[in-house]
């Protein structure tokens, strides 16, 4: 009997303990290489597709595919690799929330650049 016990409380420790680790705060997402990269390039695509105009509202201008071609090899970017990690963002929010902090703050420095 009290292998059986020992048994039973070894099995219901492992489970508190799983339940536990399923409370537990996740680490925040970091960005890597491509998602920096992939940083620079939205800053630039919508610095570049966005032009104000006199009144000071904002036209937008229309990218074709060879500006588009340009800033994807400005930045080390294929068209496949932004497909992967456009999938990425898709199933991880908070890493494309870090991302789009980023090109937040890539716009901010290029415009304090430009003044």
């Amino acid at each position: 009997m009290k292998f059986c016990n020992s048994l039973r409380i070894f099995i219901l420790s492992f489970v508190f303990c799983c339940a536990l680790s399923g409370c537990s705060e996740k680490k925040s997402s970091v960005l890597d290489k491509d998602d920096i990269r992939i940083a620079g390039f939205y800053c630039d695509y919508l610095l570049l597709s966005g032009v104000e105009s006199d009144n000071g509202g904002v036209e937008l201008a229309v990218i074709d595919s060879v500006d588009l071609n340009e800033l994807l090899v400005r930045h080390a970017l294929t068209r496949e690799s932004m497909q992967r990690k456009m999938e990425a963002y898709k199933r991880n929010p908070e890493l494309w929330r870090l991302v789009l902090e980023q090109v937040r703050a890539n716009i901010r420095k290029k415009a304090a650049t430009a003044q």
